[in-house]
């Protein structure tokens, strides 16, 4: 899957022993994880095993992804160490349902499809039993195996962009429940009010693969807990001890983000973070922060921020006007930095000396999650009158002297640049171009040109073009684990690309991976632009992505010997 992901398929029947066979092989990896895997997701039959290829040890000289590679061949061939397996005992859940009306708009479609009445669904689905077999797609989302064959229904032709929280909907031969309000293309035909998933806790999703699940039809649902709305709450209004500077002006969507949790896709928790994490970790780097302290991520129209004592800061990413960008730039007491005009691109990285913005930790990271609405500011953007704590500047922190500056690592493109970014092709290609030679399938997805659409978001972007055609019954009704890069097709054959925030398991048919070091160009891109795919292979996108690497680790050190 790309350059930084691996998928494990099992052969056999879809039934329970597949999922203990799935659950148990995900178990020995994680029992004997090598260095630089940082996700293993089990699904129905498959497992996604995620990778930082700059962290694998390559004491051969080979690349990374050859190294990840035999460490699973070992482990399917039986070779790998064993270990104890520390696989949580399942626990039965019962979960009350209102179907049909407004919670569940697509009961009458799901019953038609089935040629039966909608009490009739509502009976079957209500009756039977399930069994977790993942989590995914966003935080706490349980895909549930046990669906009566008759349920099953194709996924919708163009997702909605917004499905309420505690929606059950059916997605081909699977169930599930969103947590959280979030896109989705689903089939709905009920609600809960029962809350999956809560970032406060230790093992913030109630689900987790294995356990199962008895529907409970109701006739009404009582009010949702907050915690499954959009949070609102966090962030200071009042003057705190030590340093802070005040949003004067939020811009159009500025985040606090750092450089993503990792560990946490099994329960559906992307690892989120900076769209543009190079261009985030070099503004660091410019004051002396480590690359991963929290900054912010300005998106469109930066803020204007006022600072009532002095402080140091450095822009990265998406050029602004009449300010200097990739060194560190001095403010001092009653400074007001306006960053509302972005020359170029679209993410600014905003890094403050002195350790970043000073916001809680929320499972191991301080990024904001904004489809699932915590981390940062309490899972929120700034607003006016915030005042974001910024820790203290000690003398010999920031690098000094001389003439120098950090340029992006992935330079933006230019406003009406043609985008070309490398794809590598992906888990249904074969089939996507089985009526096409090896040749004429690259010359089909390369001659396409494709526009960013104004409705992408962190999640992922939406591209709208020529479609491409999904064979009859290519759908892919059965989810597995999906990375950031990873290039969807709907029904409707537009494809979207996924992206820090994006789901952790999808169904629909793969296109390919985006090389993950193209990722911030598609980050920086702005709606209306033109993308082109260029197919490439894993060797060269891995290398692309090393010399960057190699480069911030340069500069890191560079930057020491200035202070």
């Amino acid at each position: 899957m790309g350059d930084t992901a691996y998928l494990i398929t099992l052969a056999g029947t879809l039934d329970a022993a597949m999922l203990a066979r799935v659950r148990g092989l995900a178990a020995d990896l994680a029992a004997d994880r090598m260095e630089g895997v940082v996700e293993i997701v089990p699904a129905y039959s498959s497992i996604g095993v995620s990778y930082e290829p700059e962290r694998v040890p390559t004491p051969r000289g080979e690349l990374p992804w050859r190294v990840v590679a035999e460490w699973l061949e070992r482990h399917l061939a039986g070779d790998g160490p064993t270990a104890a397996r520390k696989v949580r005992a399942a626990r039965t859940h019962i979960v009350p349902v209102c179907y049909g009306g407004e919670h569940g708009p697509d009961l009458e479609h799901v019953a038609k499809a089935a040629k039966l009445s909608s009490d009739e669904v509502v009976k079957l689905h209500a009756g039977a039993d399930y069994q977790v077999a993942a989590v995914g797609f966003t935080p706490g989302f349980p895909y549930l195996f046990g669906l009566p064959v008759t349920l099953a229904t194709p996924r919708r032709v163009t997702p909605r962009l917004r499905v309420p929280p505690g929606s059950v909907g059916i997605g081909g031969a699977q169930t599930g429940i969103y947590p959280r309000e979030t896109p989705g293309g689903w089939q709905l035909i009920g609600r809960t009010g029962l809350e999956l998933f809560n970032p406060s806790l230790e093992s913030p999703a109630r689900l987790v693969a294995g356990d199962e699940v008895k529907f409970k039809a109701v006739d009404k649902i009582p009010a949702l807990p907050a915690a499954l709305a959009k949070a609102r709450s966090g962030g200071s209004r009042e003057p705190g001890p030590g340093r802070y500077c005040e949003v004067v002006k939020p811009g159009a969507l500025t985040t606090v983000q750092d450089l993503g949790r990792r560990g946490l896709a099994a329960a559906g928790i992307a690892a989120g973070g900076a769209l543009d994490p190079w261009s985030a970790a070099v503004a660091n780097l410019a004051v002396g922060n480590a690359p991963g302290a929290p900054v912010l991520e300005c998106t469109y129209v930066g803020p204007v921020l006022r600072f009532p004592q002095a402080a140091t800061v450095a822009l990265v990413g998406a050029e602004v006007e009449g300010l200097a960008a990739g060194r560190p730039i001095r403010l001092e007491a009653g400074a007001i930095l306006d960053c509302s005009a972005l020359a170029r691109g679209v993410r600014l990285y905003l890094a403050f000396a002195g350790g970043g913005v000073g916001v809680p930790r929320v499972l191991g990271g301080a990024g904001t999650v904004v489809g699932a609405g915590f981390g940062g500011l309490g899972g929120r953007a700034l607003e006016s009158g915030d005042r974001l704590s910024l820790g203290s500047e000690r003398a010999g922190e920031v690098p000094v002297g001389g003439g120098w500056r950090l340029a992006a690592p992935v330079p933006p493109p230019a406003r009406r640049a043609v985008v070309e970014v490398r794809l590598i092709p992906g888990l249904d290609w074969a089939r996507l171009f089985r009526r096409h030679s090896p040749a004429g399938a690259v010359r089909a997805v390369e001659a396409r040109r494709f526009q960013l659409s104004a409705k992408s978001d962190r999640m992922g972007l939406r591209l709208q073009g020529e479609a491409f055609t999904l064979p009859s019954g290519e759908g892919g009704d059965v989810s597995r684990p999906v990375v950031p890069g990873t290039v969807q097709l709907p029904p409707d054959g537009q494809p979207i690309v996924l992206m820090a925030e994006g789901q952790t398991i999808g169904g629909y048919a793969q296109l390919g991976q985006v090389a993950s070091i193209d990722l911030p160009l598609l980050a920086q891109a702005r709606p209306g632009a033109h993308i082109v795919f260029r197919i490439a292979d894993v060797s060269a996108a891995q290398q692309a992505r090393l010399k960057v690497a190699a480069d911030i680790e340069r500069v890191r050190v560079g930057l020491g010997l200035l202070r």
